[in-house]
C-alpha cells in the first residue's frame, strides 16, 4: 500500500524540480500540488494526505501558519525554502525535516525515507491493536464471534508518536464530524474514527451511547438528571453533563442496573 504526498511551493519552478524527483518513486502518490497555503490547507484538510512538503514562504498563509491550523490526523511535514533563517520555526512544529533550495536530490530522498519510516511505525501501530483484539477473542473463547472480540486499548496517533489509551481509563467520547475526541480523567485525545464504529468495539457492558454524540463509561457515570419530560442529562463523577436521548433512556436505565447489556448479547 503507499502512501499519499501534497506538495505546496508557489514557485513552479522549484515545484516542478521536486515534483519530477518524487515521481521516481513508485509507493507514493502525488495527490495533488498548491500554490498557496490557503489552498494547502483545504487540501490537508479534504484530502488527508500522509507526507506534505511544504514551502515557508507563500501568499495568502505562510508554511508555518498552515501547519498551525492544520487538525488531527497530522501528516508528516517536510519544509522547504531557500531561506535557513526559517529553521528553527520549522521543527518546533514538529517538521521531520527541512530541505534548502535549491534541491539536492540526495536530500529530498533522505527526507521521504525518514516519513516512510514514521508511516511504517503507525502502520505496525494499527496492527498491534487488530491482534490484541485477536488475542483478546482467543482468550475468552469467542473467535467464532468478532462482534465479542473488544478493544482494551485505543491507538492515537500524533506526529511522530502513537499514544495508547487503556479503555478503562475513558470517562466520554463525544463525536466530532469524522473524528471523535476521548477525554480521560486527565486528558482528551483525537481519534481518527466514527462513532459508528468505534461504540461496535467496545463492551456493551461498559459504554453505553446516550446520544448520537456521546458514549460513556459505567465507571464514571454519577446520575441521570431529569431535565424535564422531553429531556434529560448523564452527569458524569467529573461533573460533565452530557444528553440522554430520549429514545435511549429507558435502556440506559436497565443498563445502568446491570441488565441492557445481557439482553442485548442475546438478542
Amino acid at each position: 500500500m503507499g502512501y499519499k504526498a501534497l506538495i505546496v511551493d508557489d514557485e513552479r519552478e522549484a515545484l516542478n524540480r521536486l515534483l519530477l524527483h518524487l515521481e521516481k518513486f513508485s509507493d507514493l502518490e502525488i495527490i495533488e500540488t498548491c500554490a498557496n497555503g490557503k489552498d494547502a490547507l483545504n487540501s490537508i484538510t479534504t484530502q488527508r494526505p500522509h507526507i506534505v512538503f511544504m514551502d515557508i514562504e507563500m501568499p495568502e498563509l505562510n508554511g508555518i501558519e498552515v501547519v498551525q491550523r492544520c487538525t488531527p490526523p497530522y501528516p508528516y511535514f517536510i519544509f522547504v525554502t531557500a531561506y535557513n533563517t526559517y529553521a528553527i520555526a520549522a521543527f518546533e512544529q514538529n517538521a521531520i525535516d527541512y530541505i534548502l533550495k535549491p534541491y539536492i536530490p540526495e536530500r529530498i530522498t533522505t527526507a521521504l525515507q525518514k516519513a516512510f519510516q514514521m508511516l511504517k511505525k503507525d502502520r505496525l501501530a494499527d496492527t498491534a491493536v487488530q491482534y490484541q483484539r485477536l488475542l483478546h477473542a482467543f482468550a475468552e473463547n469467542e473467535v467464532g464471534d468478532p462482534e465479542r472480540a473488544y478493544i482494551r486499548r485505543i491507538a492515537v496517533k500524533s506526529i511522530g508518536k502513537t499514544v495508547f489509551i487503556n479503555v478503562d481509563h475513558i470517562v466520554l467520547i463525544e463525536g466530532a464530524d469524522q473524528y471523535v475526541e476521548v477525554s480521560t480523567e486527565k486528558k482528551r485525545f483525537t481519534v481518527r474514527e466514527s462513532m459508528d464504529k468505534l461504540e461496535k468495539t467496545l463492551d456493551p457492558e461498559k459504554f453505553f451511547r446516550t446520544h448520537r454524540s456521546f458514549i460513556v463509561n459505567i465507571e464514571m457515570v454519577s446520575a441521570i438528571e431529569n431535565v424535564d419530560k422531553h429531556s434529560s442529562l448523564v452527569i458524569l463523577k467529573n461533573g460533565k453533563k452530557v444528553k440522554l436521548a430520549n429514545s435511549r433512556k429507558s435502556d440506559f436505565q436497565s443498563w445502568m442496573d446491570g441488565d441492557f447489556a445481557k439482553r442485548r448479547r442475546k438478542s
